[in-house]
């Protein structure tokens, strides 16, 4: 059935409820008292009081497979609600740590019988509630018309998405069926399965893990797909699926044997899925030092994992794989392998890497477009850079030297971030002055998000450069890396990305818009590159017990590529329009 037609029948459906004076109804719905001779308000209010009376009878609450959008594109996700007369206590499969939170509720007329999450609950409106780039949430919902009661079962529709959903009554604590449910979705990580449905083969497989959606097939024909919530003891459906003649919707997932099963549904074969594992894994990053890392991995015995690199040891025991790393003999090299994780079908990749701070010093080839002031115009351009250190224990500094036009090197002043092994980059720091007969010029850094808003010359945002090592040693790391500020006292990631290094000409210190004269060069996809033949700048003995903890270690978000971290701040003020007239100085 259609959906709008599924919502013109619900509404045929409540008239009915509402106008007669008894309505027989199917599966967890109670017979309603005779209320014929009473007006619409009376009957309306009837049937609100039946359905509150109705959810705060349930001593342990109701279970709620709740769906956003009107294509359940985001698949289903699982919520607890116990009712008192005023209150919703809920519970959230995303936040399981952070048990209840409690907010107010209404039972009211609104073209229909509604239950109402009016009060913002910080639960419960995650998927209504507006954000950067979603102006309508995820299309959640938070007001529910009541279709059918029944002791242990109520079903609703959502009033935007008009989704189809249940509450279902807990028979146990719902801390503990939302313990059941998160263990068993951690534990369900497969691509697919083959299954018998009513004695025939077919394919189940999952399309979209993370939005939890999967699609059936008779060989290579497409025979049904759905969303799926899991539940305490498997998966159901969001609306029941008929495939050859079996009824579809409930699931019972045994971790023991890693099979689905149900009435007429048996499952044959399951496919682990190898990219979620190698993302559980994670990148294995460790210092020159041996090293063993231990990693629980759901269903690990249907797995092969295997490593070619002779100093990347593995070993299984039950869920538990335990990679072993051998020392690096070679302080200033760096190194890097592939475990391969494989499902008989499919095969995933995780990096693994070696190297400490040594690797990272010594001389880099920067390919970057920057300007070229004889031809007036941007251009691809390599130089020489080297990023090394002066000082030592905890006076070293750390920079990043380029080649300058100007007969003297760009100096970048960087700090070490020795968790991360990575350097950070300053905005608004003195990088070259040049002295000429009639002016004295101040070069100063910043970054830029796009060809007009930057930091100008604020010295409270920091760009991260990270490294990337290739199996052979050879190590890149662009210097247009992920933007942070200081807020508060605190590094916090701003969600956004340096596009653009901006080289400003100032005549006066501290830099100021007033002392500012123009930009000198603007740098754009720069990075730099080292092969595993390049030699370092410094020794190799440079970490030895004194200076083993001397790196800067400043404590950092973790980064993820496409997290988007909203602050409370006002970015047009961090991030002015600058003065876009460029200085031409001479070489």
């Amino acid at each position: 059935m259609k959906k709008g037609s599924f919502m013109k029948a619900s509404k045929i459906f409540i008239a009915l409820l509402l106008a007669l004076p008894a309505i027989g109804l199917q599966s967890c719905l109670k017979d309603q008292e005779d209320v014929f001779d009473k007006s619409y308000s009376e009957r309306m209010a009837e049937f609100l009081q039946q359905a509150q009376d109705t959810l705060v009878k349930a001593p342990y609450g109701w279970a709620l497979d709740y769906y956003p959008e009107s294509n359940q594109s985001y698949g289903g996700v699982a919520y607890t609600i116990r009712f008192t007369r005023d209150n919703a206590i809920v519970r959230y499969e995303n936040n399981p740590d952070d048990g209840e939170v409690k907010s107010l509720y209404s039972m009211k007329d609104d073209s229909g019988p509604v239950l109402s999450f009016d009060t913002y609950n910080t639960f419960l409106h995650v998927y209504a509630t507006p954000k950067d780039g979603e102006y309508r949430g995820k299309e959640g919902d938070f007001e529910f018309i009541i279709d059918s009661i029944g002791s242990d079962c109520v079903k609703l529709h959502g009033k935007k998405s008009e989704n189809t959903m249940y509450l279902r009554k807990l028979t146990a604590d719902a801390a503990e069926y939302m313990e059941k449910v998160t263990d068993l979705s951690a534990d369900f990580i497969f691509s697919g399965m083959e299954v018998t449905i009513g004695g025939k083969p077919y394919r189940l497989v999952i399309t979209d893990p993370d939005n939890r959606q999967l699609a059936l097939y008779d060989g290579n024909t497409l025979v049904g797909t759905s969303a799926y919530a899991f539940t305490d003891h498997g998966i159901r459906l969001y609306l029941p699926v008929t495939v050859n003649g079996v009824r579809l919707y409930d699931f019972t997932y045994d971790s023991a044997t890693a099979k689905l099963s149900a009435g007429g549904v048996e499952t044959t074969k399951s496919f682990v899925d190898v990219n979620a594992i190698a993302k559980l894994i994670g990148s294995v990053s460790v210092s020159n030092g041996a090293k063993t890392v231990t990693k629980t991995v759901p269903h690990l015995d249907k797995l092969e994992v295997t490593c070619e690199a002779s100093w990347v040891h593995l070993s299984k025991s039950g869920n538990t794989l335990t990679i072993t790393v051998d020392a690096n003999p070679m302080a200033t090299k760096a190194r890097g392998s592939k475990i391969k994780v494989s499902n008989g079908t499919d095969e995933a990749q995780v990096q693994v890497l070696q190297y400490d701070l040594p690797a990272l010093l010594g001389s880099y080839k920067l390919t970057m477009t920057a300007y070229d002031p004889d031809a007036e115009a941007f251009r691809q351009t390599t130089r020489t850079a080297s990023i090394s250190y002066t000082g030592s224990g905890k006076n070293r500094k750390y920079s990043l030297n380029v080649k300058s036009g100007y007969g003297a090197d760009y100096a970048f002043p960087l700090t070490y971030v020795a968790s991360a092994n990575a350097f950070l980059m300053q905005s608004g720091q003195k990088v070259l002055t040049l002295r000429g007969q009639s002016a004295t010029y101040y070069i100063g850094n910043a970054f830029n998000i796009n060809k007009s808003q930057g930091t100008g010359t604020g010295t409270n945002a920091y760009n991260l450069i990270s490294f990337d090592i290739s199996d052979n040693g050879d190590i890149r790391a662009s210097l247009c890396g992920p933007l942070f500020v200081i807020n508060g006292g605190q590094l916090q990631y701003t969600g956004m990305t340096t596009q653009i290094i901006v080289l400003y000409a100032f005549t006066g210190e501290p830099f100021s818009e007033s002392n500012l004269a123009g930009w000198v060069d603007k740098w754009q996809n720069a990075v730099l590159e080292k092969t595993s033949t390049s030699s370092p700048a410094k020794p190799a003995p440079l970490f030895d017990d004194d200076a083993a903890g001397s790196g800067h270690d400043t404590a950092l978000p973790q980064y993820k590529a496409n997290r988007v971290a909203r602050f409370d701040m006002d970015w047009r003020s961090i991030l002015p329009a600058w003065n876009t007239s460029q200085v031409k100085l001479n070489k």
